[in-house]
């Protein structure tokens, strides 16, 4: 049952009256799932590849028992060259930025399937954490270019975007 009250100073305060709900009393009552350990997106900004992964390898778990690591930043990957052919292809009208939705990941398995996290980390060697910040702002600058000398041959663009990403 939903209250509303206010106070002397006529700020709203909702409140719930649990009271008659036999709710659980403790973490025993509730029905656990397998989850794989949390990782770190570092600076990456790619969390919508992250927890989606996390998702699948979960149901990875529950379907068959066993427990794997995929790769983030394959997906990544891959939808990153998506979208510069898309900045392509609307002749910049199109966001080119880090961030993506979750539908994302199961476009690019589709296309391009899912590797094993320790076949591609991502991460340069010896690089703790991921940091796409020079990358996206490389990445951005040359597509800056391209748009204002209306250079719109996509192959080089790709081409140019896959260099950049392999750089870092």
């Amino acid at each position: 049952m939903l209250f509303r009250s206010q106070t002397a100073n006529q700020i709203q305060v909702l409140k719930m009256d649990f009271s008659s709900r036999d709710l659980p009393k403790s973490v025993s009552e509730f029905k656990t799932v397998w989850a794989g350990d949390p990782v770190s997106q570092g600076a990456s900004n790619t969390c919508w590849c992250f927890s989606t992964t996390s998702f699948f390898e979960s149901e990875v778990k529950r379907l068959s028992g066993q427990e794997v690591k995929l790769s983030e930043q394959y997906t990544v990957y891959f939808e990153t060259i998506h979208k510069a052919r898309e900045f392509v292809r609307t002749r910049g009208a199109s966001l080119f930025d880090e961030g993506s939705e979750t539908n994302a990941v199961t476009r690019m398995m589709k296309l391009y399937g899912m590797v094993p996290y320790e076949a591609y980390t991502g991460k340069r060697f010896g690089q703790t954490f991921l940091d796409h910040e020079a990358m996206f702002r490389e990445m951005k600058t040359y597509l800056s270019n391209v748009k204002a000398n209306a250079a719109w041959d996509e192959k080089a663009v790709e081409s140019t975007i896959r260099s950049i990403m392999d750089h870092y």
